[in-house]
């Protein structure tokens, strides 16, 4: 299934955010024929609780898009951006490998090869 422009350059935006603040390991998710309400998911992570807090404030800052929900910006292990058709999810490194979002939808990883040569 291929990405609308309007959905490729959201993603690449966020990409782009994460990777300004040394954000690790972006990966971006689809979910567009599964059940969730969401289409994507975007992860990455941090090297501390201060770093990933950092990476959720910049991604406020700068993506323009309004969020509709966040969680855990209090504790820095494991926060939540939802903008509806996106969420974004941003992990210290320890949490990330306990709760491996990765493997559980390993079958939903969407190359980012792909969206930047698209």
């Amino acid at each position: 299934m291929s990405l609308s422009e309007e959905e490729r350059r959201d993603l690449l935006r966020l990409l782009e955010i994460i990777e300004d603040k040394k954000g690790e390991q972006a990966k971006v998710l689809d979910m567009r024929d599964h059940t969730i309400a969401t289409r994507f998911f975007v992860l990455a992570n941090g090297t501390n609780p201060k770093h990933v807090r950092a990476l959720a404030e910049e991604i406020l800052e700068k993506y323009d898009r309004t969020v509709v929900h966040k969680e855990g910006l209090d504790t820095g292990s494991w926060i939540v951006l939802d903008y509806g058709e996106l969420m974004v999810h941003l992990f210290n490194e320890e949490v990330r490998q306990f709760y491996d979002l990765d493997d559980l939808w390993v079958d939903r990883y969407y190359p980012i090869k792909k969206l930047r040569t698209a």
